[in-house]
Formats: structure tokens, C-alpha cells, sequence
């Protein structure tokens, strides 16, 4: 059980790194702050939910939290009539992590989950969209700065493109195992 605690301490640091980049971001690029917002919530909630030493955050905090990135994006994804794109990736994302917030997902156990059979067939249908998403965010990674010849600052890199799908690729792989542990 130790080598679990270790795994979930691992995922849930780099998730806890990631939500804090995006909250950074928000600060230094003022664009896209809902999207940005969504980013950071998500990282930070799997964070919480993988951590070995419990959830500090009360579920229903973050039950409101997802609730209003679903009804957030979902209005976005109404008025553009498509649900491609960041807004349907967003209520994707907050849906998931309702669907795991209602398994009772955590580093200590399955939840729930092993006895919701609509939720284990969701799951996996989420597993292999994330899994989806975090090779679209590996192919992000490897795009080249559109400014040849510009000099990187420490600020330019933290929004930089590269550095956003890089994050969500951490993110997007580990909400793929997290829900591959809930079939």
C-alpha cells in the first residue's frame, strides 16, 4: 500500500503544480481567465482528491465549483451552437470530475464507483477522451514559438503555449488514470 501512497503523493504534486501554474497564469496573462480558472480548479481538485493526506477543501465546495464550470462552459458551448473546442473540453472536464466527486473518488479507495455500473461505462467513455486530449496536448507541446528570434524572459515562458499544453497534458493523463480506477 506504501507504493500507492507514493503514486498518489506523485500525481497529486504535479496536479497541485499545475493548478498553481494556471492560477500564475491567470495573474500574468489576464486573457482567457474562466478557461485559465477552469485549468487551475481542475488541477487543484485532482490534486486534493489524490492527496495521501486527505482533502482539505469540503466536497461540496468543490461540487459548486465544477457546477459552475458546467453551466459556465455549457452556456459558452449554447451560444456557439458546437460543443468542439475549449468551452466543450471545459464542461467535459468539470462533468468528469462531478462524476468522480459522486464515486466519493480518493487516494484511500474506489468510492462508490465499483457499485455504479453507469458510472464505471462514463468512466471509461472519459478515459479514452482524456487519453485523447493528452495526445493533443503532446502534439502542443512540440509546437514551435511562432517569434523566431525573440528572447524567451521567465515571464514569456510562463505563457508560453507550449507551457499551458504541457500542464494539461499532465492533467489530462492523470484524470485518465484516475478514471480508469474507478471502472
Amino acid at each position: 500500500m506504501a507504493v500507492m501512497d507514493w503514486v498518489s503523493g506523485g500525481l497529486a504534486a504535479a496536479c497541485l503544480g499545475t493548478g498553481l501554474l494556471h492560477v500564475l497564469r491567470v495573474a500574468l496573462r489576464r486573457r482567457d481567465v474562466a478557461a485559465e480558472l477552469s485549468h487551475a480548479a481542475m488541477g487543484l481538485g485532482m490534486a486534493a482528491m489524490l492527496s495521501p493526506l486527505g482533502n482539505p477543501v469540503p466536497g461540496p465546495v468543490w461540487t459548486v465549483v465544477f457546477v459552475l464550470g458546467v453551466v459556465w462552459f455549457g452556456g459558452a458551448v449554447l451560444r456557439s451552437r458546437t460543443f468542439g473546442g475549449d468551452a466543450g473540453h471545459h464542461v467535459v472536464g468539470s462533468g468528469a470530475m462531478l462524476l468522480m466527486l459522486a464515486a466519493g473518488h480518493s487516494a484511500h479507495g474506489r468510492g462508490v464507483a465499483g457499485t455504479l455500473g453507469l458510472a464505471s461505462v462514463l468512466a471509461l467513455a472519459l478515459t479514452g477522451y482524456f487519453a485523447w486530449h493528452a495526445l493533443r496536448c503532446a502534439d502542443g507541446c512540440r509546437r514551435a514559438e511562432p517569434a523566431p528570434g525573440v528572447v524567451a524572459t521567465r515571464t514569456r515562458t510562463l505563457v508560453a503555449p507550449q507551457l499551458a499544453a504541457g500542464a494539461q497534458l499532465v492533467t489530462a493523463a492523470t484524470m485518465s488514470v484516475m478514471l480508469l480506477g474507478m471502472v
